[in-house]
């Protein structure tokens, strides 16, 4: 009996290794997902966008896709997760997936990749993504936009007249490896950001505030990772009054020109009316008529209008732009310009700017 349970035994001990032999090269097999980072900076800026480069071998050429799940992340935002992957050669996959750090206090997120067949996933390989070893938290600075970029310019940019008191700056923006998007001035409590596009290469944005018409100059900075420094732009604040531009533009009202034109034909009305009481002709009375017909013209009395109740008021004609005012009750306006499907209005309290064709009611 004895023989027997040692041989029973035996036979155990020696198949054990077998199954565990065919188990692991079973599990060989069916691994056919291998993920691997390429390319990670070491050192980053709170604030910078940066990105990691990843490959994927991928033993298996009944795949539709690789999809992509980030999870565990805290104090960084990723900013393309749903990137495809892109077939390099053979079975080799490449992606480039960019992030935002906020904080100082970070956890990189895990990336999940699973090879998808028939809208099934048939397997998953989890990889770590692991933090910068330098995490730089760039000193406060008053004129500090935000931005953290390869390269800034500014395009092109116009000072114009809101109301009594303040002024209006408009500047198209232009940045490559940049964070545009968190442009930002604290010295600008009325500003914003009225449209952003992203073309892969680069970013631009329209950025506006509205200043005090005292002030002489519009400064920012912006820190260059070309030069590792805070580079600054100054730019000075000249009033001009383009009314072709798509900007705000002045208020013909207060144009000098305006003034004297109107003066002119006021003075010129009156004086051939002199002429007529001494001389008594007919034809100084039709000439007085017609400057005064174009004095009462140039008051502009065909361009007053309503503005329908719940109209919204823009900063530049475009349907992005900024909201800065809604009526809620009937207003009148007066028409200064059309650009498309704006007109460009003054406000009974001097404010001017753009609203939707429709929202005009003609007297």
């Amino acid at each position: 009996m004895k023989q027997f349970i040692t041989l029973i035994l035996l036979s155990l001990a020696l198949l054990v290794p077998s199954f565990a032999a065919e188990e692991s090269a079973f599990s060989g097999r069916s691994k056919s997902l291998f993920l691997s980072v390429e390319e990670t900076p070491s050192k980053v800026y709170v604030g910078q966008v940066f990105s990691i480069k990843l490959k994927a071998i991928v033993a298996n050429d009944k795949i539709d896709a690789l999809s992509n799940t980030f999870s565990n992340a805290s104090g960084v935002e990723v900013l393309n997760p749903q990137n495809p992957w892109e077939r390099s050669r053979d079975n080799t996959y490449y992606n480039t997936f960019y992030f935002k750090i906020n904080s100082k206090s970070v956890v990189m997120p895990r990336l999940s990749v699973s090879l998808i067949d028939r809208q099934e996933a048939l397997e998953s390989e989890v990889i770590a993504l692991n933090t910068p070893s330098q995490l730089i938290q760039l000193k406060a600075d008053p004129f500090f936009s935000n931005v953290i970029a390869q390269s800034l310019t500014v395009n092109k940019y116009k000072t114009t007249t809101f109301d009594a008191k303040n002024v209006i700056v408009v500047l198209e923006i232009e940045a490559t490896g940049a964070n545009l998007k968190d442009f930002a001035l604290s010295g600008a409590p009325k500003s914003g950001i009225d449209s952003f596009s992203d073309n892969g290469t680069s970013q631009k944005i329209y950025y506006y505030a509205i200043l005090p018409n005292y002030q002489k100059s519009f400064d920012f900075t912006y820190f260059d990772l070309t030069s590792n420094k805070f580079n600054k732009i100054a730019l000075p604040m000249t009033i001009e009054s383009d009314e072709v531009s798509t900007q705000l533009g002045l208020n013909p009202k207060e144009s000098i020109f305006e003034f004297y034109k109107t003066v002119g034909y006021g003075v010129l009305a009156f004086i051939f009316f002199i002429i007529l009481l001494r001389r008594r002709k007919w034809y100084y009375f039709v000439i007085s008529l017609i400057f005064l017909a174009l004095f009462f013209l140039d008051q502009n009395p065909l361009n007053n209008a309503k503005l329908k109740s719940n109209s919204t008021i823009r900063i530049l004609p475009m349907d992005r732009s900024t909201v800065f005012f809604t009526n809620d009750k009937i207003l009148d306006i007066e028409k200064l310009g059309e650009r498309d499907n704006y007109i460009k209005i003054l406000l009974p309290d001097g404010k001017i700017g753009w609203t939707e064709r429709e929202n005009i009611i003609k007297n």
